[in-house]
């Protein structure tokens, strides 16, 4: 097998993706903008508040996909001055890209079954599924991370927070 830490240059592999650091920071930040502008769209549909001092149902996520935002152009300027610099270019590699994706789209399907499964049975069955999607094998962990998690929630925010899940 071919020493991916010497070798030099894009690579596209099942179990390997290798290319220069710049260009895949921007390809994620493009994935990322296009994902938390919409995020901002439905934030900013929300109402506003009622009371002129208070954040409103709205505030908290605008706030927050505002910043994210930001955050995202940063790196993103970030990596096309890292482009036009004379030091040689920073490679990077991806190892298990797919389970990468897959892992990805776990987090994505639990955001989209979160309110229909609960909030506890969404966070245990999708952490185990994330673990098992990260290559994680270890029946101890598998079991003690998700009720721990679990637990940690529901002490967090229904005990001390009196937070009404769904």
């Amino acid at each position: 097998m071919e020493d991916y830490k010497n070798a030099l240059g894009w690579r596209l592999r099942r179990d390997v993706l290798r290319g220069s650091l710049p260009v895949l920071d921007l390809v994620a930040c493009a994935a990322l903008l296009v994902l938390f502008w919409q995020y901002f769209s439905q934030a900013s549909a929300l109402p506003a508040p009622l009371n002129k001092i208070d954040i409103g149902a709205g505030g908290f996520p605008t706030l927050l996909a505002l910043a994210t935002l930001i955050a995202i152009v940063a790196v993103a300027v970030a990596a096309v001055i890292r482009m036009f610099d004379p030091l040689p270019v920073t490679w990077v590699s991806i190892r298990r890209p797919v389970f990468v994706l897959v892992t990805v789209g776990l987090l994505v399907l639990q955001s989209i079954y979160f309110e229909t499964l609960g909030t506890l049975p969404s966070v245990l069955i999708f952490a185990v599924l994330t673990m098992l999607a990260c290559g994680e094998r270890r029946p101890v962990h598998l079991i003690g991370v998700p009720l721990a998690l679990g637990a940690f929630i529901y002490v967090v925010f229904k005990l001390a927070l009196a937070v009404n899940l769904p």
